[in-house]
C-alpha cells in the first residue's frame, strides 16, 4: 500500500512462565507457540466510511483515548497530474493551500494553532497531495471550517503576490534538499527508468525552469480542477464519534463545489528494452552499485509477493545478500533489498555499499548468484514467516495511536477503494509461498533492469588565491630545435527494589497486548571515569553480537524468530537496552535479552567494522563540509579542549578496542546503577518475577563510576567561523550564545518565549525570512537539552546565498525587538501555552513514549510523573515573568556563528556585519585564514 510496507495483525503466542533463571535461560531456545485462528481476520475496527451528496468521501476513527482529532483531508492529485512544462506545481500548490482567502484573512497556522491544534503541515506525493493537523476535540469545527473554507475559496485570494512568496519558498525548499549534482542525478535516473510521457518521469518537486515559469492563471487552473470535494477523502480519527462527524461534516462541507475526480493513468509498468547503466559520483566515501527493476505497484498481487522477496532477501546476516556479500569478511560494508511503492507502478531495487578495494566484477557475480537462486526457489520458509511474524507485530504497535490506525484505513481507501485494502494484502502475504513467490519474481526480476554505479568525488585541493602572477604573462624563450617526439495524565506508577540492588519501575497499560522494556543505567560518557570518546555507544551497540552462551547467528536467528529487536543505546549521563514484545512472548522475549546482557563477547570482529565504518564515516565528513557547522560551532562556543567543543579526530575514533569494551562492560553496567521501566500490559508482580528470575546474581558488588556535570565553557574568543563551499546556492547558518541550566519553570517559561520568537513555523524569525522576504525554506530557533551544563540559545536554518548577510541581519533584529520595542505579547503567549498543553496531552500514546518519559524525569531529577504538574506550570507562566526570562535569555551580543557558503560570494559581506573575530576553518576546526 502507500503507506509504505504494509504493516497489519496481530501477534500471538503462548506464554510460558518462567519458574527460575535456568528455566527462563532453556525457553530461549523454545519457539512460540502458534495460535490456530488468524486474529487479523477477527481484527474489527471502529471506523464508518460515508459520502456527502457533493461526492466528498469521508471516514471516521473513533478512539477516545486522547481528546484529539487528527483531521487530514487528501486530495486525489499529486506529480503525476502535473502536465509537460509544468512540473513541481503539485507541490508548489500545496504551499498555495496554506494562504489567506477571502473569509480568512491571517495566516493559516495561526488560528489553528491559537485553538491548540499541532502537527500542522502537508506533504506532495508522485500520487496525492494531503493536508493534515491534530486539533483538540473542541476545536474541530474551527479545524473543519477551515478545510472546507480552503477547498471552496482560496481561488479568491490566489494573486501573484502570494504565488511569488510561495514560489521563493518552494525554491528555497529544492536548493536545501538537492544540489545540482544531485538534481542532475536524479532526472538521468529517471529518464532512464520512464518514457517520457510516463507520469513518473520527473521529480516532485520539479524544475527551476518550471517553477519560474508558473502564473496565477496555472494556479486558479489548478484549484478547479482538482481542489473540490469529489476529488478528496476526509478523514476523522481519535476523539470523535461517527453520528457527530456526520452531523458537523455535512454542515461544513455543504456550500463546497463538487468538482471532478482526476483523471490520469492507472496502471503502467515501463519496459526496458535493454540493459542500461548509469555512473555518478557523491560524496559518500564508498562505491555503490544498486540494480533497478519497474515492477506493478504494492496494491497488486504481484506487488505484494514482490514485496516478499525484497524483505527477505537482505536485513538479517543469514539473509541471501548480505551472506553472500557483508558476512565473513565479505567485500561489502551493507545490502539492501527495497519495494518501492507507488500507484502507477512499483520499483524493486538491491543496492550494495562497496568496501575499499573491493573487485566490484566479484560483488557483480555475487549478486547474480543469490538472484538466481532466489529466483529459483524463491525465499527461505523460515525468512518468509519471520517476516510476516515482525509485520503482524507492527501493525499492533501502530494500533496504539488512533493516528495510525486512520492512516491505514485512509491510504486502503485512497488506493484502492477499501479502507480495509490492508487485509487484502496481508492475505496475499499469508497464502504466498516460495514457490509462487518466486514464480512472480522470475515474471518481473528476469527483464532488463538498469545498474547504477556511485563512485566517490575525487579528492581535490582548493585553488591557492594570488599563487600565480597574472598581471603579466611569462617570457617565451627563443624555440629549441626539434630532436624528437613529446503530555497526558499517567496511569499509577509502581515501584519495587529488587533483591540485588536494581529499581524497578511498572506502568500497567492493558489496552494492547504489548509491553516496552527498558534496561536503564546510569552512565554514559559524562561519569567520573576516562574512557574513550565514544565508547559507551559502542559497547551498548555491540551488546547483540554475540554472547558466551550463543553466536552471533544464533542471536539473530532467534530475534527473528521472537519478532525481537532489542537496541542498546549509550548516551551522556544515561545508556539503555531496550525491547518491545508482545504480551505472551514477554517471558521469552526477557529470558532471551537478559541471557545476552549477562554474558556478551563483544567480538573482535565488531570492532574491526567499527574502524571501518568509522574510516567511511570520516571520508564522508571531509568531503561534505557543510556537516561541519555545528562541530565548529561547538569548539568555538565551548573550547576547542572542552569535553562538548572537541573535534573528535580519526584516529580518536578509531582508538577505542576490545578490551576497552569489556572494561566499560564490566565496570559500569550493574544493579547498583538500573532501573528497570515495564510499561504496558505487564504486573509488578510479573515483571518482579522476570528480574529476579533472570538477573538476581548478574555483577553483584560492582560499584559504576558516578556520572558527573559537564565543566563551564572555554571559547575560543573567535565569534565567526566560516566553512567554503564553493558553489553552494545555499548558506548555512547556525548562531548561538550559552545560557543558564536547566530549571523546570524558568526553562519551560524560555520554550513558551523561544516557540513566538523563532521555535514555531509561524514564530517572527521564520515568517520574516520564510514567507515575508522567501530567503529560506525555514529557520528556526532552539534551546539546547543539556542537563546538567550549560545550555545552547541557538538560531539556525539554510538561507538563499545571496542573502545571507541580509538573512543574519534580520535575525539579529528581531531578537533585538523582542526584548525592547515588540516584547512577547499575550497573544503569543497564549498560542504558545495552548500549543506546549496540547502536545502534552498527545505525547503519551504508547508504552514506548511512557518508558521515555520517566527515564527523561529521573535524568532531570523529577519525580518520574513531574509531567503530571507541568500543565499548572505552563498555566502560572505570566506574560511578565516569560518577558523577563526572553530579556536574560534571548540576546545576541555574545552571539558566536558558524556559516557554511560559498565565501566567495558571501564572506565581504558577512565580515562587514562586525560580528566579532572571523576565522576561516576547515572541518576539524583548523584555522585557514
Amino acid at each position: 500500500m502507500k503507506y509504505g510496507v504494509v504493516k497489519y495483525g496481530f501477534f500471538a503466542a503462548g506464554c510460558l512462565l518462567v519458574a527460575d533463571a535456568s528455566d527462563a535461560r532453556a525457553a530461549v531456545a523454545a519457539a512460540p507457540a502458534a495460535t490456530t485462528a488468524d486474529p487479523v481476520d477477527q481484527l474489527k475496527l471502529p471506523y464508518e466510511r460515508f459520502t456527502l451528496p457533493n461526492g466528498l468521501t469521508v471516514i471516521v476513527y473513533t478512539d477516545h483515548s486522547a481528546p484529539t482529532v487528527l483531521v487530514s483531508l487528501t486530495y486525489r492529485v499529486g506529480s503525476k497530474d502535473e502536465p509537460e512544462g509544468k512540473t513541481g506545481f503539485a507541490h508548489l500548490f500545496e504551499h498555495m493551500m496554506f494562504q489567506e482567502t477571502p473569509n480568512r484573512k491571517d495566516e493559516y497556522f495561526s488560528r489553528l494553532n491559537q485553538a491548540g491544534a499541532i502537527n500542522i503541515n502537508g506533504n506532495t506525493t508522485t500520487d496525492r497531495t494531503r493536508y493534515f493537523e491534530i486539533i483538540p476535540t473542541q476545536a474541530l469545527d474551527l479545524a473543519l471550517w477551515m478545510e472546507s473554507d480552503r477547498m471552496q475559496y482560496l481561488l479568491g485570494a490566489i494573486d501573484a503576490k502570494a504565488l511569488d512568496s510561495q514560489r521563493a519558498v518552494v525554491k528555497n525548499e529544492k536548493r536545501q534538499h538537492g544540489t545540482a549534482a544531485s538534481d542532475a542525478q536524479s532526472d538521468a535516473f529517471l529518464a532512464a527508468l520512464y518514457p517520457a510521457n510516463h507520469p513518473y518521469a520527473h521529480s516532485t518537486i520539479g524544475s527551476m525552469r518550471d517553477l519560474d515559469a508558473a502564473s496565477v492563471e496555472d494556479a486558479r487552473s489548478w484549484f478547479d480542477s482538482y481542489y473540490g470535494a469529489s476529488n478528496a477523502i476526509l478523514l476523522l480519527a481519535g476523539d470523535i464519534d461517527a453520528s457527530t462527524a456526520r452531523e458537523k461534516v455535512a454542515k461544513y462541507f455543504k456550500d463546497v463545489r463538487p468538482g471532478s475526480r482526476t483523471q490520469s493513468i492507472a496502471r503502467w509498468v515501463p519496459t526496458l528494452g535493454e540493459h542500461k547503466d548509469l555512473h555518478f559520483y557523491g560524496k559518500d566515501g564508498h562505491v555503490t552499485l544498486s540494480r533497478t527493476w519497474p515492477v506493478p505497484s504494492g496494491d497488486e498481487r504481484e506487488g505484494t509477493l514482490l514485496n516478499l522477496m525484497a524483505s527477505t532477501l537482505s536485513g538479517s546476516p543469514d539473509a541471501p545478500l548480505n551472506a553472500a556479500l557483508v558476512e565473513h569478511d565479505g567485500p561489502a560494508l551493507s545490502v539492501g533489498a527495497i519495494f518501492q511503492d507507488s500507484f502507477v507502478n512499483g520499483i524493486f531495487t538491491v543496492s550494495v555499499d562497496l568496501k575499499p578495494g573491493a573487485d566490484i566484477a566479484e560483488v557483480e557475480r555475487r549478486i547474480d548468484a543469490v538472484m538466481a537462486a532466489q529466483l529459483r526457489d524463491g525465499p527461505n520458509a523460515r525468512m518468509l514467516q519471520q517476516y510476516r511474524r515482525t509485520a503482524d507485530k507492527d501493525l499492533l504497535a501502530g494500533l496504539e495511536d488512533p493516528q495510525s490506525v486512520g492512516g491505514i484505513l485512509e491510504e486502503g481507501e485512497l488506493a484502492g477503494g477499501d479502507p480495509l485494502l490492508f487485509k487484502t494484502e496481508r492475505r496475499w502475504q499469508t497464502e504466498a509461498t516460495p514457490a509462487t513467490i518466486a514464480a512472480v519474481a522470475r515474471k518481473w526480476l528476469t527483464r532488463p533492469y538498469i545498474t547504477t554505479r556511485t563512485d566517490p568525488e575525487p579528492t581535490t585541493t582548493p585553488a591557492v588565491a594570488d599563487s600565480v602572477d597574472r598581471t603579466r604573462s611569462p617570457a617565451v624563450a627563443a624555440t629549441p630545435a626539434v630532436t624528437g617526439a613529446s503530555p497526558a495524565t499517567l496511569p499509577p506508577i509502581e515501584r519495587a527494589t529488587l533483591s540485588n540492588g536494581a529499581q524497578l519501575v511498572v506502568v500497567r497499560r492493558p489496552k494492547l497486548p504489548l509491553v516496552s522494556v527498558t534496561f536503564a543505567f546510569a552512565t554514559g560518557r559524562f561519569i567520573g571515569r576516562d574512557y574513550p570518546r565514544g565508547l559507551s555507544s559502542l559497547t551498548l551497540g555491540s551488546l547483540f553480537e554475540g554472547s558466551k552462551r550463543y553466536p552471533a547467528e544464533t542471536i539473530k536467528a532467534t530475534m527473528r524468530d521472537l519478532a525481537l529487536y532489542p537496541v542498546g543505546i549509550g548516551d551522556q549521563r544515561q545508556s539503555s537496552v531496550t525491547f518491545s514484545t508482545d504480551s505472551a512472548s514477554l517471558d521469552q522475549a526477557t529470558a532471551f535479552t537478559t541471557e545476552v546482557l549477562r554474558e556478551p563477547l563483544f567480538p573482535q570482529k565488531k570492532v574491526d567494522e567499527h574502524r571501518l565504518a568509522v574510516d567511511q564515516s570520516f571520508d564522508s565528513y571531509e568531503r561534505n563540509p557543510s556537516g561541519a557547522l555545528e562541530a565548529v560551532f561547538s569548539q568555538a562556543l565551548w573550547g576547542k579542549d572542552h569535553p562538548v567543543g572537541h573535534i573528535e579526530t580519526r584516529d580518536e575514533a578509531k582508538s577505542i578496542s576490545r578490551a576497552a569494551m569489556l572494561d566499560f562492560y564490566q565496570h559500569e553496567l550493574s544493579p547498583a546503577n538500573m532501573t528497570a521501566y515495564f510499561v504496558g500490559d505487564i504486573t509488578l508482580e510479573h515483571a518482579r518475577a522476570l528480574m529476579e528470575a533472570n538477573l538476581a546474581g548478574w555483577h553483584q558488588g560492582v560499584k559504576p563510576a558516578p556520572t558527573v556535570d559537564v565543566p563551564a565553557a572555554r571559547p575560543t574568543g573567535v565569534r565567526v567561523v566560516l566553512i567554503d563551499i564553493p558553489g553552494a546556492t545555499q548558506s548555512q547558518v547556525l548562531g548561538g550564545r550559552l545560557m543558564e541550566m536547566w530549571e523546570p519553570r524558568r526553562s519551560m517559561a524560555e520554550v513558551l518565549a523561544n516557540g513566538a520568537l523563532g521555535g514555531a513555523f509561524t514564530s517572527r524569525i521564520n515568517l520574516n525570512l520564510r514567507e515575508d522576504k522567501g530567503w529560506t525554506y525555514g529557520i528556526r530557533s532552539n534551546l539546547g537539552g543539556s542537563l546538567r551544563s550549560q545550555r545552547t540559545f541557538y538560531v539556525k536554518g539554510a538561507i538563499q546565498a545571496d542573502h545571507t548577510a541580509d538573512a543574519i541581519r534580520e535575525v539579529l533584529r528581531e531578537i533585538r525587538d523582542f526584548n525592547a520595542d515588540r516584547p512577547l505579547t499575550a497573544t503569543e503567549l497564549q498560542d504558545q501555552k495552548t500549543t506546549v498543553l496540547n502536545k502534552l496531552k498527545t505525547v503519551l500514546t504508547s508504552n514506548r513514549n511512557y518508558v521515555m518519559a520517566m527515564m527523561d524525569a529521573q535524568e532531570r531529577g523529577m519525580p518520574l510523573d513531574y509531567l503530571q504538574s507541568m500543565p499548572a506550570v505552563i498555566d502560572s507562566i505570566t506574560l511578565d515573568e516569560a518577558q523577563k526570562v526572553a530579556r536574560e535569555t534571548f540576546h545576541a551580543d555574545d552571539f558566536v556563528w558558524a556559516i557554511a557558503g560559498d565565501l566567495r560570494k558571501i564572506e565581504p559581506e558577512i565580515r562587514a556585519l562586525n560580528l566579532g573575530p572571523v576565522e576561516v576553518q576547515d572541518v576539524y576546526g583548523h584555522r585557514i585564514r
